[in-house]
């Protein structure tokens, strides 16, 4: 019955048999959302560009949310688990079966809950691997109560412990007491040669957004959930340039309707209240992103917690300075007065000084511009991000590998 439901599972576009692969190592990436984010966008990427010779990918993921566009388009198979609220013990049932049916070798979960799925998962179909990847630490410390110390016992018979950067490595480690030898680091990386001078041009790019070449463009990308903060720089952006039609603030990403954190409605509501449609565009979600920050004179992200953002690393690759709160996972790599500013979270002084020093000194944003593209190159390509996460799935593959499909 379980291995009949886990074919239902596979979207009708995308053929199960094409899980069947004669010798590369079946792997599937496995979320809590597919709805494009951060964690989202990694493994979208991974799957582009991993070795098809060697790695026949998958994605399974648990919120009942139908596959992005970007997903569909990959043509592997999509496998929709549709977890209830709370442990859901048939959803871990379900992961099992399409382990068993499609002879998965290797799961690599992102995030904790869907690593606790895929933990007993792969004992109930006794036979795939297990690669638990983070992404935040606060995402770690949510594991409260009797989930940390048994967090702890499961990750020790794990495969592999990744922290998305030193930071999370280290509260991971930290945590779940595991020690630094257990957790290894796969620094975020990004595929840099969409960031270089190919494609179209800044006033290209400026058209898009209905933006004059005149213009000092500030942009922000970000998913519209409270954590991102955007009112925090709505806030500091109208203090710092009130009056000034030239200076304009784009902001680029979607909220979700029915996400309890979904702050769009209300960065609308900012904007339409104070009178400032205008000066700040808000311009939804857009695949085009990477030509779209030819557009921008200076990135932020304000955020009150993150873990390595991609888009910040994008920013960067861009050439563009990042003005960012100071906090875990944006510390490490805003590095002040080098390539870009930090400000204390919701202090709107010291974010609208910082925007307006930025917004009138030309050679300082060239300067830390040119200092964020260089630190891009030399730690965040995509290249190197993903070698390490092949090499890493194959040996956890090789520990439980099966028998000939």
């Amino acid at each position: 019955m379980e291995a009949n439901a886990a074919a239902s599972l596979v979207e009708p576009a995308l053929p199960a048999s094409r899980l069947v692969a004669e010798r590369p190592i079946n792997v599937l990436f496995l979320t809590i959302d597919i709805r494009i984010g951060g964690a989202e966008r990694l493994v979208l990427e991974l799957v582009k560009q991993m070795d098809r010779r060697r790695f026949a990918p998958a994605v399974g993921w648990f919120v009942d949310q139908p596959a992005p566009k970007e997903f569909r388009e990959l043509g592997i198979p999509l496998f929709p688990l549709q977890k209830r609220e709370g442990f859901d013990y048939r959803a871990m049932r379900r992961l099992a079966a399409v382990v068993r049916e499609h002879r998965i070798d290797v799961i690599n979960a992102h995030h904790f809950m869907s690593f606790v799925y895929a933990f007993h998962a792969t004992r109930l179909a006794q036979r795939a691997g297990l690669v638990y990847t983070e992404h935040s630490e606060d995402d770690v410390r949510r594991a409260r109560g009797v989930w940390r110390p048994l967090g702890s016992l499961l990750l020790r018979s794990c495969d592999a412990v990744v922290g998305v950067s030193t930071g999370v490595s280290a509260a991971l480690a930290s945590y779940f007491w595991l020690g630094g030898q257990r957790v290894s680091t796969i620094d975020n990386g990004v595929d840099l040669t969409r960031f270089g001078d190919g494609g179209p041009g800044r006033d290209e790019a400026r058209r898009r957004l209905n933006l004059s070449p005149g213009d000092t463009v500030f942009g922000q990308v970000a998913n519209f959930r409270r954590n991102k903060n955007h009112l925090f720089m709505l806030r500091a952006f109208r203090q710092a340039f009130a009056g000034r039609p030239d200076v304009k603030l784009v902001l680029i990403g979607q909220g979700f309707e029915g996400d309890p954190e979904n702050s769009e409605p209300e960065v609308s509501r900012f904007v339409r209240d104070h009178g400032l449609e205008h000066v700040v565009k808000v311009v939804g979600y857009r695949p085009d992103v990477h030509e779209l920050l030819r557009a921008f004179d200076v990135f932020g992200l304000v955020s009150y917690k993150e873990g390595l953002p991609l888009s910040v690393i994008e920013a960067m690759a861009s050439g563009l300075p990042v003005v960012a709160t100071d906090i875990d996972g944006l510390r490490g790599i805003v590095l002040p007065g080098t390539n870009g500013l930090t400000v204390p979270p919701d202090n709107d002084e010291a974010l609208a000084e910082a925007l307006t020093q930025l917004a009138g000194d030309g050679s300082l944003r060239r300067r830390l511009g040119d200092a964020g593209r260089r630190l891009a190159h030399s730690k965040y390509s995509f290249s190197r991000c993903l070698t390490e996460t092949q090499n890493l799935l194959a040996a956890a593959a090789g520990r439980r590998a099966p028998g000939p499909a």
